[in-house]
């Protein structure tokens, strides 16, 4: 939006080019008249000058030649006035004008800073320089003045237009370079400390205090361009870390921890939101591996290294092109030539049609080394004498805020995350001064946090609570077998008695959708799938037995039986089990044990599906009570093997990142669940496909392959077999040389042998057809042209559960599995 037109065209309708541009012209000589009026450079006298501003210690700068210094004219008070009133009327529109003409003029620089310091040293003055009463009124205007422009000034621009955030990025990094001065930061240090070492300060003082808090969370909160590590002759533009250094120098970073430390005072109360900003700025883009000399480590790609040959990728292999010839191959890449073009060309990734605003930054930036100390002491001192009161505060400030949606609650608990993460990365911090953050209460908020994110779809504010929780688990984990071995039992044992927490974080796997999620968002939930379950299975082995409280439904009464076709309309009802008995599991899906074919949905269904409501009605929700039950880790991991939970981690495999994460979870859904059919899927088995290109290098690769091929043995029996193809119905590759490619590299391998097969030869001897068992009376709707179709013998028959839907679906009635897989047993 331009400029507020004058009272002569404010009756037009509608402006001409050349009208606006005389007006926004003649706006433009108002401002800068005003900016003109704040002062000028001065030769450099022998003698002080009088004024309000004489005695000050003076800034001289050199003018080709002429020693010069900034002295501010009379009327200095009420220019400012005049510009902070401008401002104030562009804030109406939406172009930003008047803020861009001030950063084009550089007087931030080059007038309001000087304007500052000299105001704030004459307050500073004592003995025979200090100031009248008059005159020390008049200085302390002027420098509240210049706090309050210098917060407009430096103000982000997140919530503006594109064009403004570009148009506004080098003036907002010049700001950056000038208040990365010891005189600018020592002046505002100064300010604030003259205030707060008085212990009752008025509303107008306590207002100069929270603006200059302001000037250093604004100042610290404009991102340096990201730039390469190997990036030569760009230094000038990384201005974060000299800033940081600074801080440190002039004693500013001791200042906020002190402020942290005491921020369950009520002095400080309004405080606190700008202090955990601050500190989240300070380790703004900094990973915990660059303060524990691991610099760069971050940035290489390893997912996307070179690495050498498997040294199962030898010797020959002979390929059928299925045309009747033979080819001979050398290499495992020769062999996969048919995918060449998977390897070459960077698999297509589902990302948000619009990239959500994320309140946390993760793209990570490089750190100088000089700053490393800094960041690191700073670390252990806020984690030994800041963390635990601060902390608490904050979470029982948030006990009676109105909202979870804003960027303080994110924030809070990614820096809660961060830090325990640093705690546990630093073998000399006491696992005693993050206490705080896993008591039970605190703990129990993170989790309602993360549900309530969850089910409002606030996928921005779900990474950094996942990650909250992670390293909360990886806290309680270590301090087990500890002096605080009682804490963490206490936290644990509440955790895992709550079915409805359980519950979570099968959600949270299932939750992904590429088309409105980051991929870092899929990244987080697996690093705390693997951290939960690894959690979860060493506390319930370290217990002879383990109870949960879980929603059941009442029994419903019994009724008179209705027809054949309702009663297989409606869904099976679980009777009530007897007091002796193990208690039925819940079918709906808040349930720890919930059936997983009620969870998955439709294996076809789109990525953007939404959930509903869990209760349709109040009388619903009335209808379930809580149960106390045994709890089976075994069928508890069940919940998990489900094509949501395959098809989100199958994303994660094209290009491979999180890896040591991802692995753990696709073993458990193939072989600890017995449930290799579910990646039979065209895209889950193209992803898989990648595996096998040895120019990619990730973490626990070797366990990849050797599941990769796995897979594909039970896929190619499926395959083989027309009855186990009509019961699984797997998708076909479309190819048949990449399959020819595939059997020709898994027979000269010993890649996914280590593991018994779930489905092997035997069901396809069993399954197979045979004339002479062919029974007599032949199902009439078999199909008659020669068909893949293959009808069963009849001692075959029991052994396949007649259901129309997918027999594995049964999986948590107590279905044997190896009944219906291992018939050679």
């Amino acid at each position: 939006m331009e400029p507020e037109v004058s009272e002569e065209y404010a009756d037009e309708e509608q402006l001409t080019d050349s009208q606006v541009a005389e007006e926004v012209d003649r706006y433009r000589r108002i401002v800068l008249s005003a900016c003109s009026s704040l002062g000028n450079l001065q030769p450099v006298t022998a003698t002080a000058r009088g004024g309000r501003f004489g005695g000050a210690n003076r800034t001289v700068h050199r003018v080709s030649g002429t020693n010069m210094e900034y002295v501010p004219k009379d009327d200095c008070l009420a220019s400012l006035k005049d510009i902070k009133r401008y401002i104030q009327m562009d804030e109406q529109g939406e172009g930003k004008w008047v803020l861009q003409w001030l950063g084009e003029w550089q007087v931030l620089e080059r007038d309001i800073v000087p304007i500052f310091t000299l105001g704030v040293r004459r307050l500073l003055a004592d003995g025979d320089q200090a100031l009248a009463t008059d005159d020390h009124e008049h200085v302390l205007k002027i420098v509240m003045l210049c706090v309050e422009l210098f917060v407009f000034l430096t103000w982000n621009m997140k919530t503006e237009s594109a064009e403004v955030k570009m148009r506004f990025t080098r003036i907002l990094q010049s700001y950056k370079r000038t208040f990365a001065s010891s005189e600018v930061v020592f002046c505002l240090l100064s300010v604030a400390v003259m205030h707060l070492r008085r212990s009752s300060n008025s509303e107008r003082e306590t207002m100069l205090v929270k603006g200059v808090l302001y000037v250093f969370r604004n100042v610290l909160a404009i991102p340096d361009p990201l730039l390469s590590p190997t990036s030569k002759d760009m230094s000038e533009l990384e201005v974060h870390d000299k800033l940081l250094l600074v801080l440190d120098k002039e004693l500013a970073l001791d200042f906020f921890l002190t402020l942290l430390s005491t921020a369950d005072d009520r002095r400080f109360k309004d405080f606190r939101p700008i202090l955990l900003d601050i500190i989240y700025f300070v380790f703004y883009r900094v990973p915990v591996a660059a303060l524990f000399d691991e610099q760069g480590a971050w940035f290489e790609h390893s997912d996307l290294k070179r690495g050498g040959r498997h040294p199962e990728f030898g010797g020959v292999y002979a390929v059928s092109t299925g045309e009747g010839t033979i080819m001979p191959v050398f290499n495992a890449r020769e062999v996969l030539k048919p995918f060449a073009n998977l390897f070459k060309t960077p698999a297509k990734i589902q990302r948000p049609a619009v990239e959500p605003e994320c309140p946390v930054d993760y793209a990570w930036r490089s750190v100088d080394p000089d700053a490393v100390p800094v960041l690191r002491r700073a670390a252990a001192t806020f984690i030994e004498s800041c963390f635990n009161p601060f902390i608490t505060t904050m979470f029982d400030d948030l006990k009676t805020a109105t909202s979870i949606v804003n960027d303080m609650v994110p924030r809070l608990l990614y820096m809660a995350g961060y830090f325990i993460d640093i705690s546990l990365a630093n073998p000399a911090i006491d696992l005693g001064c993050t206490c705080a953050l896993v008591q039970t209460q605190i703990f129990g908020q993170t989790m309602r946090f993360t549900s309530m994110y969850m089910e409002l779809k606030e996928w921005p504010s779900l990474e950094p609570a996942m990650y909250c929780i992670q390293q909360i688990l990886l806290a309680l984990a270590k301090m087990r077998d500890t002096k605080l071995n009682a804490l963490s039992e206490n936290v644990l044992s509440n955790l895992f008695y709550d079915g409805d927490a359980l519950d979570l974080f099968v959600k949270l796997c299932r939750v992904y959708r590429p088309t409105k999620m980051r991929r870092q968002c899929l990244e987080q939930i697996a690093r705390l799938a693997d951290t939960f379950m690894t959690t979860l299975k060493a506390f319930a082995e370290s217990r002879s037995g383990m109870y949960v409280k879980k929603r059941m439904k009442k029994r419903a009464k019994k009724q008179k039986p209705k027809s054949e076709d309702a009663e297989n309309a409606a869904p099976e009802e679980a009777p009530e089990a007897a007091e002796t008995a193990e208690p039925v599991e819940s079918a709906e899906p808040t349930s720890i044990h919930a059936d997983a074919s009620q969870q998955r949905g439709s294996e076809d269904g789109s990525d953007d599906g939404e959930g509903g409501s869990q209760y349709a009605s109040d009388d619903e929700a009335a209808a379930e009570l809580l149960v106390e039950r045994s709890f089976d880790f075994a069928r508890f991991e069940n919940a998990f093997a489900v094509n949501e939970v395959v098809k989100s981690f199958s994303n994660l495999l094209t290009p491979p990142t999180a890896m040591e994460h991802v692995y753990p979870m696709l073993y458990r859904i193939a072989i600890t669940c017995k449930r290799p059919h579910l990646f039979f899927k065209s895209r889950t088995m193209h992803r898989l496909l990648l595996m096998f290109n040895d120019e990619l290098k990730f973490p626990r690769r070797v366990e990849m392959l050797d599941l990769t091929c796995w897979i594909f043995r039970q896929y190619m029996v499926v395959m083989d077999s027309p009855a186990l193809r009509n019961h699984y119905k797997p998708d076909d590759l479309n190819n048949k040389l990449a399959v020819e490619c595939v059997l020709a590299f898994l027979r000269h391998s010993r890649l996914g042998l280590s593991v018994e097969p779930v489905i092997t030869r035997h069901i396809v001897d069993v399954l197979a057809s045979s004339g002479k068992d062919k029974p007599d009376d032949a199902d009439e709707d078999a199909p008659k042209d020669g068909g893949d179709a293959v009808k069963l013998p009849a001692a075959a028959m029991p052994l396949l559960p007649q259901v129309d839907a997918d027999p594995l679906d049964d999986m948590d009635d107590d279905f044997d599995f190896d009944q219906f897989y291992n018939f050679a047993a």
